[in-house]
């Protein structure tokens, strides 16, 4: 899928989790998370490659700057600590990243548009996600798009600067 998003032309292509652009782009996420928030923790998450559904990567003319995927959380433990899971048919979105320099034009927008579309026809029905008050595009962007704030879940389910969204496909 190609698109123009302002002076670039941008192609969204669906590639394996370990896809050596995608494990770079994700290198970079974690060490932004490293800067807005403190310490490499997010470097630690572990995700199992079998429970992902669909991984994007976002090229501007030829040059991987944007990356995101939808894994499985259906049934798993959602880690609040009250033996919660999440119900059927639940997507988490990860590791939605643009590289700096191309933020504000729309790709992250594009990204989450098409990982919907593809998480509608892989029979989820809604999908979750995380992020920080250290990340206010993103705070600002899932809201604009029809998320809505949730219950907190997961590894900072707690933590005053954590903020959960979810959104009924």
């Amino acid at each position: 899928m190609t698109a123009e998003v302002g002076t670039d032309v941008v192609e969204l292509v669906e590639v394996p989790w370990d896809d050596a652009d995608v494990v770079a782009l994700r290198a970079e996420a974690v060490a932004d998370l490293g800067r807005r928030y403190g310490g490499d923790e997010d470097a630690k998450e572990v995700i199992d490659p079998a429970s992902i559904v669909v991984t994007l990567l976002a090229r501007a003319d030829g040059v991987a700057v944007g990356c995101g995927s939808v894994r499985d959380v259906s049934g798993t433990d959602d880690r609040r600590g009250r033996g919660a899971s999440h119900p059927a048919a639940t997507g988490e979105v990860k590791r939605v990243y643009v590289l700096d320099g191309y933020r504000g034009r729309g790709v992250a927008r594009r990204l989450m548009g098409e990982l919907e579309r593809v998480a509608r026809q892989a029979g989820f029905r809604q999908l979750v996600l995380e992020t920080g008050t250290a990340q206010p595009e993103a705070m600002a962007l899932y809201p604009a798009l029809g998320y809505e704030q949730i219950e907190a879940y997961g590894r900072y389910a707690g933590e005053a600067d954590q903020r959960c969204y979810g959104k009924r496909l």
